[in-house]
């Protein structure tokens, strides 16, 4: 569904970990500077000496104070002016480089920062840091830049940029948080995306954008944080960008050479951004931990986590991705907010192209989720806005959950699980992907609306679906009000996707695998030209239940489908509103359908308290209303029906069920009375002393109203009649004897035919009766509607009365 022919290079690279907190936003002039040591650390001061090394500028950085495998600078001014390098010379055996700015300047980098070894390097300056378009790394363990006041240690002492002493006391300790002073200035990142092909370099010959080693960390950890055409990639490893707000405290946690971050003593946070603001751009900002989880001398590396925390996190046309390749699982990513925006093409993604499982994409937003959809290309491909999980080979795509109080998604974004496939570029071919789709869960405890579509066609929806043989995962929602209007859809699919020309299926059309369930509980549920389908083009259709409370309104060609192809069986449809009421406007041609082609039909079951507007309709009727009769396609009609048949068997029809106390599928699902006539109350035969014949007369109450004159008779004519009871002849001629009979008759049939399927495949249906008539040949007759008036050119005559 997101796919393209450029898309592919994207499910062939790698990513393991991604920890994000906070929001943001840089708005600080600055001038370029130099690296100027400062003489905080006495004898043991930093020596700064500008050299020529390998042809190139450089600011060799020596000295510093050495404790156990720490080594600490001290700074007035760190930047790096383009086309320079700044080069630690640090001793192989120093695992943390930890150097801080102490005067009032923004460090402003836009060069190389470099280290031997496979030291881990720390640069703190409470003023803040940018990164500029040249900016890159070419060290050999993790990088953290921080507008921290101090880096504090486990013995409790404080290496402070605020608050700097002669002579400060150092020790051999582990560096264990990350203190903010009264301010949280900004971090902002605009270096340069390395290209698809590994070419592109910087003005110094090396790999574009900040990048660090295999499994190692690179976090950016400040106020807020705007990466604008700026781009973060840690192979096999872990992103963290923490955005805070003043006087916060960040725990920092080594294991195994990588920093993990922690943010639970944070109050709170400020405001990180993605975005690349440039029309068309190439690239835009992508925060890629890219790296090879395959195997690796006989081990299996599994890709880390994605964590993304703040206040409002936006991405503009920029990317989140966890993808991986092998044996290995790829890494979560889960985003904690209160707001998440993705607009113009933004994407967040987990992938899978191996043996391994792509990682789980979870949010968790407090007030609400906002998608936006748009298309943007760059030489990587083409993208719209989403929230992503795929698998194009036999490992099974993540799982997506979403917790918010609102999710609106409009103009082509969509929330997708897929089961896809991945391209033999040599033969351009596609593998159908084996592995299954993964599960979308929505819980939003006041609504999810979806609206619209893209230009190009795009709809607006969440979506599960497989075109492989895998089988497609399914949908499940929970909220206040499901709304979905404007050709958007909630769909779990089992289809073929159209290739363009130039690719073909590898092997042929795929053996599909089954369409997923779609779950949905909800206070209302309000479709207006909206669909909620789980069809299968060559597989069985997957069910789908709706629990309503209230109203599920359908309008403007709206649809609930789960149809299925080939040779099997359509999918069931349960609607269960016991309490409330299942609408459709006039002529709205609104359908719901369980239909097969040439397998079965699948099985519908509406409970609710009334129903309007439908139409239950069984495949005789659409053959005699549709001309032609094929396509047997309920939606060539105006009205809003509802059918489960077979397309090429009319043996294999499936089964419509109403249960609804107020509603008769066989008049068209009209309302009846609530209050029923009791017909013992209405006759009165009365004897005279004498034994001779009296007159009775009838007098009924219900949907005609009164009669026009109570002593004047009925005829046949002028009634209502329902063909369900005549009565043979009556042997005995008490008025109270044919009344008798007639209840009795009425519980036997009521008896026998509630044990039968209420199935529009059944059309035999109990009707209240409101009265009788005496035909024209004398028979007494039972009435769902009594006459308006009461003609004088027939009688009804009571029987003699037998002696008491």
């Amino acid at each position: 569904m997101f796919q393209s022919r450029s898309d592919w290079y994207w499910n062939l690279r790698l990513v393991s970990a991604l920890a994000i907190t906070g929001t943001l936003a840089f708005s600080e002039s600055y001038a370029f500077a130099q690296i100027i040591e400062d003489r905080t650390l006495g004898s043991e001061s930093s020596v700064v000496t500008r050299q020529q090394i390998n042809g190139q500028p450089t600011d060799k950085i020596d000295g510093g104070a050495i404790r156990g495998t720490n080594l600490f600078h001290s700074f007035e001014q760190f930047s790096i002016l383009t086309g320079r390098t700044a080069y630690f010379n640090n001793a192989t055996d120093i695992q943390n480089i930890i150097s801080r700015v102490t005067g009032q300047s923004v460090s402003n980098i836009d060069g190389i920062i470099k280290a031997n070894g496979q030291a881990n390097l720390f640069l703190i300056n409470p003023n803040g840091i940018i990164f500029g378009r040249n900016a890159s790394l070419n060290i050999g363990g993790s990088f953290l830049a921080s507008t921290a006041a101090s880096l504090n240690f486990a013995d409790g002492t404080k290496f402070s940029a605020t608050d700097p002493q002669t002579t400060p006391l150092l020790r051999v300790s582990v560096p264990i948080g990350l203190q903010f002073g009264a301010d949280a200035k900004s971090i902002r990142n605009q270096s340069q995306a390395p290209s698809p092909d590994g070419k592109t370099t910087n003005v110094l010959g090396q790999p574009p954008g900040l990048q660090v080693v295999q499994g190692k960390t690179l976090a950016l950890v400040g106020g807020d944080i705007i990466l604008e055409d700026g781009n973060l990639t840690a192979p096999s490893g872990r992103i963290e960008l923490g955005s805070v707000a003043a006087n916060s405290l960040v725990s920092l946690n080594s294991t195994d050479q990588d920093w993990v971050l922690g943010y639970k003593d944070v109050q709170d946070f400020q405001n990180i951004q993605l975005i690349a603001p440039t029309v068309g751009s190439d690239p835009p900002s992508i925060v890629d931990v890219s790296g090879d989880l395959s195997a690796n001398n006989g081990s299996v590396r599994h890709g880390g986590s994605i964590q993304v925390q703040g206040k409002t996190v936006e991405l503009i046309r920029s990317r989140l991705v966890s993808q991986t390749q092998g044996e290995g699982d790829g890494g979560d990513i889960n985003i904690n907010s209160r707001k998440l925006i993705l607009s113009d093409g933004a994407q967040v993604l987990t992938s899978t192209q191996g043996k391994g499982a792509a990682g789980n994409l979870n949010v968790y937003a407090s007030e609400s989720v906002d998608l936006t959809g748009s298309f943007f290309t760059t030489q990587d491909g083409t993208f719209h806005s989403g929230l992503v999980s795929t698998t194009g080979a036999a490992g099974k795509a993540g799982d997506i959950t979403i917790n918010t109080s609102k999710l609106r998604i409009q103009n082509g974004a969509q929330v997708s699980t897929e089961s896809t496939g991945r391209l033999d570029i040599d033969n351009f071919q596609v593998i159908p992907a084996t592995g299954k789709g993964g599960n979308l869960t929505v819980n939003a405890s006041e609504s999810v609306e979806l609206t619209g579509t893209l230009a190009k066609g795009v709809s607006t929806g969440l979506f599960a679906s497989t075109n492989g043989s895998g089988d497609a995962g399914q949908i499940t929602i929970a909220t206040g009000q499901l709304i979905v209007n404007d050709e958007a859809q909630i769909t779990v699919s089992s289809e073929v996707e159209p290739l363009p020309p130039f690719l073909s299926y590898q092997g042929g059309i795929p053996n599909l695998g089954s369409a997923g369930a779609l779950k949905v509980t909800a206070n209302s549920i309000l479709l207006d030209q909206g669909t909620l389908t789980s069809n299968s083009e060559s597989g069985k259709g997957g069910n789908i239940t709706l629990q309503v409370r209230d109203l599920l309104l359908m309008s403007h060609n709206s649809q609930i489908s789960t149809n299925a192809g080939g040779d099997k069986t359509g999918g069931n449809i349960t609607i269960y509103a016991p309490n409330g009421f299942l609408v459709a406007t006039p002529f709205g041609n609104n359908d719901i359908t369980a239909n097969a082609n040439f397998g079965s039909g699948g099985k519908i079951t509406i409970t609710a308290k009334n129903i309007f507007g439908f139409v239950p309709r069984t495949r005789t009727d659409l053959e005699r209303l549709l001309n032609p009769k094929d396509p047997l396609d309920p939606s060539r009609l105006p009205t809003s029906d509802i059918t489960a048949f077979s397309q090429e068997n009319p043996s294999l029809n499936g089964t419509v069920q109403i249960n609804s106390p107020d509603a008769d599928p066989s008049k068209g699902l009209v309302e009846l009375p609530v209050n029923l006539v009791d017909a013992s109350q209405q006759i009165v035969a009365s004897c005279n002393s004498s034994g001779a014949i009296g007159k009775s007369s009838f007098i009924t109450t219900g949907r005609g109203g009164l009669v026009a004159d109570p002593t004047e008779p009925l005829i046949a004519d002028d009634a209502v009649l329902a063909d369900w009871i005549t009565l043979s002849p009556e042997v005995q001629n008490r008025a109270e004897g044919i009344h008798k009979k007639v209840v009795a008759q009425a519980q036997r049939n009521t008896e026998e035919k509630s044990q039968k399927v209420n199935s529009v495949n059944e059309p035999t249906q109990i009707v209240e009766a409101q009265g009788w008539i005496i035909d024209a040949n004398g028979n007494v007759v039972l009435v769902s509607q009594v006459p308006t008036a009461m003609p004088h050119n027939s009688s009804l005559t009571a029987t003699s009365c037998a002696a008491h």
